[in-house]
């Protein structure tokens, strides 16, 4: 007696494409959100480098009658023309011992790893190897709120950020920021763009908007009369790889 064997069955063409579609469908779904948790570990990361400079800059301000870095290395004033390295050479090697927490990872200010080499003047903290903006003029005294390191800007003379991640001040895609305070506390802030004009003559520009002296909300690097920074109280930009200060636009 033959039996008959039932031929296999395979997909058709229609029940293929449903599953193609509904893995297109779940890889879209997960990318962004895979690619979400990356980018908030790296802040973690970068944060708590932030946090470790501040430290620096705290112990720097304990030998220095609470003074935080107000000069170069020659002893010249920091001026709004000077960088953060000009600053912050004032606490490596003595109080920071790593140059590796001031680099971020593809971040347009150091795009390589520092070399770790503080041997001389030259060699430390050298253009390329600092991420971070610094504010002048702060002693540990001032207003606990006011902002004293946060990722490096755009341009530092407005303090904006930029959306272009391959752009100073676009490490976060113009959508966050890391700013530490004076008292020691730090966070990932928020970014607000802003649009003026409108139409072709429209301008959108990102910065950290929040309480400033109380009274309103700006951007927390801009001077104000109540209780906030102050003309001399600027911030300053990493120097880039060419060794020149950052200027330019968002």
């Amino acid at each position: 007696m033959k039996i008959r064997q039932t031929p296999e069955k395979g997909f058709t063409l229609i029940e293929l494409l449903v599953v193609i579609s509904i893995i297109a469908i779940l890889a879209g779904i997960a990318v962004p959100a895979f690619t979400g948790v990356i980018t908030r570990g790296q802040q973690t990361k970068a944060l708590s480098d932030a946090k470790q400079v501040y430290l620096g800059l705290k112990m720097f301000a304990g030998d220095n009658d609470g003074a935080f870095p107000f000069r170069d290395r020659t002893g010249a004033d920091l001026t709004s023309g000077s960088s953060s390295n000009d600053a912050f050479r004032n606490i490596v090697p003595d109080y920071v011992k790593s140059e590796k927490i001031f680099a971020v990872t593809k971040s347009a200010f150091t795009r390589g790893t520092p070399d770790e080499n503080t041997s001389t003047e030259t060699e430390t903290l050298k253009a390329g190897e600092n991420h971070w903006a610094y504010v002048l003029n702060l002693s540990d005294t001032s207003n606990p709120n006011l902002p004293i390191i946060a990722d490096g800007f755009n341009n530092a003379s407005t303090a904006v950020y930029s959306a272009d991640e391959t752009q100073p001040g676009g490490v976060w895609k113009g959508e966050a920021a890391i700013v530490v305070r004076v008292d020691g506390s730090g966070r990932v802030e928020r970014i607000k763009p802003q649009t003026s004009g409108s139409g072709s003559s429209a301008t959108t520009t990102r910065a950290v908007i929040g309480p400033v002296g109380g009274t309103e909300d700006k951007n927390i690097f801009t001077e104000h009369t109540d209780n906030w920074l102050s003309t001399s109280q600027v911030p300053v930009n990493p120097e880039e790889g060419g060794g020149a200060t950052t200027g330019g636009t968002d």
